[in-house]
């Protein structure tokens, strides 16, 4: 059976939702619980090779990892201030070398010309992986809407996105003790590898 348009925004939408799941907050059970779930429905698909080997090693790390172990990759990344291993996750660390640089202000005027405003509360600047994946949802939802946001979701995933995570995959993995979250990286860009087909980008 075809999968709609609708479907497949739909597929977008959830994934995303499950993007940001890793770095939001330190996993607890019941997290664990909804991913060892989620990853064990997904190895059961066919959807592309790359996304496919990604998803059976997050599995296998899910299978094989006790929920301590992965808040403690969590911690040691993005919690402790005076660990050798802790992770920046904002674009323009890796991009301009420095935090609120002009990668910034380049991400900031993209939610101008979209008119998409970052939710009060969220303490994160627009260039913070999260918010950069907020973002990318928020115009798939505008889509889904009857919006035209091909060319800002193209200009997010291909600009920013993706050189963002070519650049924060090798850094993750420098820490030796963090299987789980190098798997959930090549996860994240096992996705925006099928999001680059599903919208034609190139």
């Amino acid at each position: 059976m075809q999968t709609t348009d609708r479907e497949i925004l739909l597929i977008r939408l959830r994934l995303i939702d499950l993007i940001k799941s890793f770095f939001v907050d330190k996993p607890d059970a019941e997290l664990l619980s909804r991913w060892r779930g989620t990853f064990s429905a997904l190895a059961k698909e066919q959807i592309s090779p790359q996304l496919d080997k990604a998803v059976r090693e997050v599995s296998r790390q899910l299978g094989q990892k006790s929920l301590e172990t992965i808040q403690d990759e969590y911690y040691s990344l993005f919690v402790d201030p005076f660990g050798e291993h802790q992770v920046n996750l904002l674009a323009s660390h890796y991009f301009d070398g420095r935090n609120y640089g002009e990668t910034l202000m380049h991400l900031r005027e993209l939610f101008s010309a979209t008119r998409v405003v970052k939710e009060n509360g969220v303490k994160e600047p627009e260039d913070s992986l999260v918010v950069m994946f907020d973002l990318l949802g928020t115009l798939i939802e505008m889509e889904k809407n009857g919006e035209q946001t091909d060319t800002a979701q193209q200009q997010l995933v291909v600009d920013y996105l993706v050189p963002f995570l070519e650049k924060l995959g090798p850094v993750i993995k420098a820490n030796p003790s963090a299987d789980f979250y190098t798997a959930a990286v090549g996860f994240i860009v096992g996705c925006l590898d099928l999001e680059k087909g599903l919208s034609d980008y190139s």
